[in-house]
């Protein structure tokens, strides 16, 4: 079974902070993106998998978290694209130490809680009951930012 070292929510998925400082500051030997619109979009696969070149990065169906996990025993990055399919994999048994926060974007739905992160009500609230199950949930677009605790941004959604 793998050594889960982070696990993301960002909707870029793999892009330039990823590969030249989130992996540094959390080296891992191989990326998992649960996504289930990736999974048929082999342009888009094949691009993501291009940005590391130096390690393995797979792609999977939200349901098939747990699966790819226990396939590997390497160490990993796991990245959500968005607060809802992070939710999804947790509800369907997925045990994580944390979730870091890192980007989502922002609409006419949304309140911006900090720089590069935007949350409806609802994944507010989802994010509230993973907190609740025993999940530190935390705000961190990238490593050098001190990471924001989901406390500290509830006043937004009161």
């Amino acid at each position: 079974m793998s050594k889960v070292k982070m696990v993301r929510v960002d909707y870029r998925m793999v892009h330039g902070q990823i590969v030249a400082k989130w992996i540094k500051f959390r080296p891992v030997d191989r990326l998992i993106l649960a996504d289930n619109l990736l999974i048929d979009d082999d342009f888009m696969a094949d691009i993501y998998r291009m940005a590391v070149p130096d390690r393995p990065v797979d792609i999977v169906k939200i349901d098939d978290v747990q699966k790819a996990l226990d396939s590997t025993d390497d160490s990993v990055m796991l990245i959500f694209r968005d607060v809802e399919n992070a939710y999804k994999a947790i509800k369907n048994g997925l045990t994580l130490p944390e979730l870091n926060v890192g980007a989502v974007q922002n609409n006419k739905d949304r309140k911006s809680v900090l720089q590069g992160v935007s949350l409806s009500n609802e994944e507010y609230k989802m994010l509230t009951e993973i907190q609740n199950s025993g999940i530190n949930v935390y705000f961190q677009p990238i490593p050098e930012n001190d990471p924001v605790v989901l406390k500290s941004i509830e006043k937004k959604f009161k």
